[in-house]
């Protein structure tokens, strides 16, 4: 089975071709990269496969889903974690978090605990308490960011 396919798919900004029709599958277990120049149309692509970009033309299924017509499907079941990531600077890494999860309809206790585990899971339980998002001593040695 695959878990991606795309076929010719085609961005377009303003009637220029941003990705022009590229085709490719991606099977279960498969190691697959974008690779290119920048401005090649990889983030592009990336987005339009997560349901984040409109797609001009072509089709594309994630995990069996259309990411046009079932965008929240397809983020409820793949991560994707940007070069450069926006958090609210004036609130903790707790609050943005708690901010996301209330965005993709996390009830409270939910919500709660899976923020818990989760900072616990890599170290930033205490951290992300009273920290700005991400902290500026995680941030110091670059990883805080991705981490988080």
């Amino acid at each position: 089975m695959n878990v991606i396919e795309a076929k010719n798919l085609t961005k377009r900004y303003n009637g220029v071709a941003v990705v022009n029709g590229i085709s490719f599958s991606v099977a279960r277990g498969e190691i697959f990269g974008l690779l290119g120049p920048n401005g090649a149309g990889k983030t592009t692509t990336i987005l339009m496969l997560l349901g984040l970009s409109d797609i001009s033309d072509g089709q594309a299924r994630v995990l069996d889903h259309d990411p046009v017509r079932e965008p929240l499907a397809v983020k409820r079941q793949v991560g994707y974690l940007p070069d450069q990531i926006g958090f609210y600077d004036n609130l903790t890494a707790a609050e943005n978090l708690r901010y996301t999860a209330r965005l993709m309809g996390f009830e409270r206790s939910e919500r709660e605990e899976r923020i818990k585990s989760s900072l616990g899971h890599v170290g930033l339980g205490e951290v992300a308490k009273t920290a700005s998002a991400p902290s500026r001593a995680a941030c110091a040695s670059g990883w805080g960011s991705q981490k988080f």
